[in-house]
């Protein structure tokens, strides 16, 4: 008989907490003001911070990369690589579907090669997003190995 449930890992709140604050500490050096969105296994956000400063819509921004990377289970930076290699109607329609965000700042979180959450960062640049996110991610990597 197959089974009829399933267990599924997920981020703690104070693994969020956490790693939120070391992706905080890294935007605080770039100087720069993001929004960080931390979701669990499921998309549902468990913390989330917008700094002085950061624009408006990063909020939204910042959650959406969270929920992609989640939901896909890779760097939301790897997109643009990943549609090369699809068809003309991906590479037009999946950027299209409410709630992705395809580029990146939106990282995975994964303990024993399985997703437990995912970390959203909005508000610079592309490239200081995706800084902050990977400063959350390999400051839980510690914890979690530790």
């Amino acid at each position: 008989m197959r089974p009829l449930t399933t267990s599924r890992l997920s981020i703690t709140l104070g693994l969020a907490m956490d790693s939120l604050n070391a992706a905080l500490r890294k935007a605080e050096a770039l100087n720069a003001s993001v929004s960080i969105t931390i979701v669990d296994i499921g998309g549902r956000m468990i913390h989330m911070a917008h700094m002085d400063n950061a624009p408006l819509q990063s909020r939204e921004i910042a959650l959406n990369k969270a929920r992609t990377a989640v939901g896909f289970g890779v760097s939301t930076s790897q997109w643009t690589e990943r549609l090369q290699r699809c068809s003309p109607a991906v590479q037009q329609g999946l950027p299209l579907q409410p709630g992705m965000a395809l580029f990146g700042g939106g990282e995975p979180f994964i303990l024993d090669g399985q997703v437990i959450g995912a970390v959203g960062v909005s508000g610079a640049s592309e490239a200081m997003d995706t800084q902050c996110a990977q400063a959350a991610i390999e400051h839980a990597q510690t914890l979690l190995q530790g």
